[in-house]
């Protein structure tokens, strides 16, 4: 009987040794990631002396996006004399949108202002003077007027070149569009009423043979 006694106690005896190892294992992995955890909060020193904190992905480099009270618009001066129309107005649909700057955004206003003199001098090339066609409608029956593009120099000659930048302006961006064009001063002659505001007389390149 004894022995039958012995051999029912001793597998009770071996279990309850079991669990105490595992009580002891969990306490020592509880107190070592506890350990670990105020280590990394206090910024704690390993042996060598170096903090133990990981290291820090670096951020993604942000694109910058002006803003309407930090922009800067400046004055331009471009001289028309002996340009070609459709390359004058498109360097000076560029300078109106602000795509010569690196702050170019497209729906903020980053464009210069423009002035442009001796458009009454601008070139046409080919038989253009002759049969380029403007026209226009009153809006009543038998309104509609055609003027070739030298009976439009010799009246209004700002017009050719108002009309050729508007043209060259992206109209899928609508009020901009308009805005844009609002910056854009062109008078006949040389002379200018925008002195005070000293602008920068900027010379055209790519403006193929006439320079």
């Amino acid at each position: 009987m004894a022995d039958k006694k012995q051999t029912k106690e001793t597998p009770k005896g071996t279990k309850g040794a079991e669990l105490k190892t595992k009580k002891a294992t969990a306490e020592t992995k509880a107190t070592k990631s506890a350990k670990a955890a105020s280590a990394k909060k206090t910024g704690a020193k390993g042996p060598s002396g170096a903090k133990t904190h990981k290291k820090r992905n670096p951020l993604l480099p942000r694109t910058p996006m002006p803003k309407v009270g930090e922009l800067n618009q400046d004055w331009k001066l471009v001289d028309a004399a002996n340009i070609p129309l459709g390359r004058l107005s498109s360097q000076v649909a560029l300078m109106l949108m602000g795509k010569t700057k690196p702050t170019y955004s497209p729906s903020i206003d980053t464009g210069d202002n423009v002035v442009v003199v001796n458009a009454e001098k601008v070139v046409l090339t080919g038989k253009k003077w002759d049969q380029k066609a403007y026209q226009y409608h009153s809006n009543y029956p038998g309104g509609l007027k055609t003027s070739t593009a030298r009976e439009v120099l010799t009246k209004h000659p700002e017009r050719l070149v108002k009309l050729a930048v508007y043209r060259m302006l992206p109209k899928s961006k609508g009020h901009m569009a308009r805005t844009w064009f609002q910056k854009l001063r062109v008078y006949p002659g040389m002379e200018h009423p925008h002195k005070a505001q000293k602008p920068v007389q900027v010379k055209l390149t790519n403006i193929g043979t006439h320079n």
